[in-house]
């Protein structure tokens, strides 16, 4: 929702003086979305939100001038009610810096799902962190940064890719609306990256123009084998985001 108000043509038009925070969760913000915002309504304060269904939406938070300083951050966690731990192998807990898996151990945590008990066993760790299938890191500071969903990790020949990595890099050209990208089969490397852009309304966009930029960006192999220009807004799911699973069945092959 703030990129369709940062892209409403007529946003200029409107008094927006009374707009004071533009806060955001279930995804995090490209990068390149939080210093618009900045430039956009500098009136308004931008923040960011991060917590599972299963922690009652509790876990992390990064406000206005912390999340300008560390924008790639979803925040600290919130204590003295939250943990945060990043899990390696056999549950270890990893140190700054280390990539793992994100577990959240909360007051807030639910007991267990309804009449699954093989689900509840597979959710928590032995010492009572929900496991949340997203891949990140905490850096010296103690602010958690996601890198993606575990599902979501593309392997390119070996290589691992993040989807969200990707997306924002795109997100970083203006003539961009939206992104979607995801891992697509390939004989050879196993899969490989696909991406699905949405260019702005009157906004001419080549896939050689998008490669020129994303190559000072993004490691050669990171950058999209396919790249598909869509015509209309890219599907989303109830909570808003893009449909990526409806996208990757409709175009991964």
């Amino acid at each position: 929702m703030s990129l369709e108000l940062m892209n409403h043509p007529d946003r200029h038009t409107f008094d927006l003086s009374s707009l004071r925070d533009i806060t955001a969760g279930g995804a995090p913000r490209p990068i390149s979305h939080v210093e618009r915002l900045q430039q956009e309504f500098p009136d308004a304060q931008p923040a960011l939100g991060y917590g599972l269904t299963e922690t009652n939406a509790t876990g992390c938070g990064n406000f206005w001038s912390n999340y300008a300083a560390k924008p790639a951050s979803t925040g600290r966690p919130q204590r003295p009610l939250v943990e945060v731990a990043i899990l390696g192998a056999g549950d270890r807990h990893l140190g700054a810096n280390e990539l793992g898996e994100i577990a959240i151990r909360t007051a807030a945590n639910i007991k267990g799902y309804w009449r699954d008990a093989r689900s509840t066993e597979e959710l928590f760790t032995s010492d009572h962190f929900v496991r949340t299938g997203d891949v990140g890191y905490l850096d010296d500071d103690g602010y958690l940064f996601i890198v993606d969903r575990k599902k979501e990790i593309i392997i390119r020949g070996g290589e691992n890719i993040s989807a969200a990595e990707v997306e924002a890099e795109f997100y970083a050209c203006d003539s961009v609306a939206e992104v979607a990208v995801f891992g697509a089969p390939d004989e050879r490397l196993g899969e490989v990256p696909v991406a699905i852009v949405l260019p702005k309304p009157g906004e001419k966009l080549s896939e050689e123009a998008l490669r020129g930029f994303l190559a000072g960006r993004l490691a050669k192999f990171k950058i999209p084998e396919r790249m598909i220009f869509a015509d209309a807004p890219l599907p989303r799911l109830g909570t808003g985001k893009i449909d990526r699973r409806a996208l990757k069945a409709q175009f991964a092959r």
